[in-house]
């Protein structure tokens, strides 16, 4: 495979960035859900590794709501 054609499988994936960029105690922004290493390695990812951290991220936005107030 080239560059030209990593670059579009990597683009693919949109980063789930919501411009609410806050972290939390344990560096895990409260808009998006990623840790704080995710979020720097974003841009290094492959289609799999930035599927993989969508769904935990989205898991640790869940499991922050259905935490008591």
């Amino acid at each position: 495979m080239n560059e030209d054609h990593n670059a579009r499988r990597q683009a693919r994936i949109a980063s789930p960035c919501r411009r609410q960029c806050t972290l939390d105690g344990h560096d895990v922004c409260v808009g998006c859900g990623r840790t704080i290493t995710e979020i720097c390695g974003w841009s290094a990812l492959d289609e799999v590794g930035r599927v993989r951290v969508c769904a935990d991220a989205a898991a640790r936005l869940v499991a922050r709501e259905r935490r008591p107030r």
